[in-house]
């Protein structure tokens, strides 16, 4: 079950990755880890460094991707976003503001895009 969670897990993000692509971000990092957790996406657009949770859900009957994003997840990415800055100076040096944004997924049983919901700046 882990093992096909983490292949859904990596379809979303790569779902996610082409979304943030066509809307003319560009990719910074993916998959950063820390011991406070990991970071999805790291994304650019217009001097504005985006780190990017993405949430994938096959069908609704059991919520919406939105609800598993909670203030103790925002603070963790904020945690995660701050030492990304500080360990990466030379791009921490190049951006001017970041936000958190959350990219919501949902499939249909068939593996197709059913919703993509992009929410910047997101805040409980």
């Amino acid at each position: 079950m882990k093992n096909l969670n983490y292949q859904t897990g990596k379809i979303g993000e790569q779902l996610a990755k082409q979304y943030l692509l066509k809307k003319q971000y560009k990719i910074v990092a993916t998959n950063f880890r820390t011991r406070f957790g990991e970071i999805d996406l790291i994304a650019s657009k217009n001097k504005t460094l985006v780190f990017i949770e993405v949430k994938l859900k096959t069908g609704e009957n059991s919520g919406t991707p939105e609800e598993m994003i909670n203030q103790t997840k925002i603070k963790q990415i904020r945690q995660m976003a701050e030492f990304f800055l500080q360990t990466n100076p030379q791009i921490a040096n190049t951006f001017s503001t970041y936000r958190i944004d959350a990219i919501c997924l949902v499939l249909n049983n068939d593996g197709s895009s059913k919703r993509i919901t992009h929410w910047e700046n997101i805040e409980i």
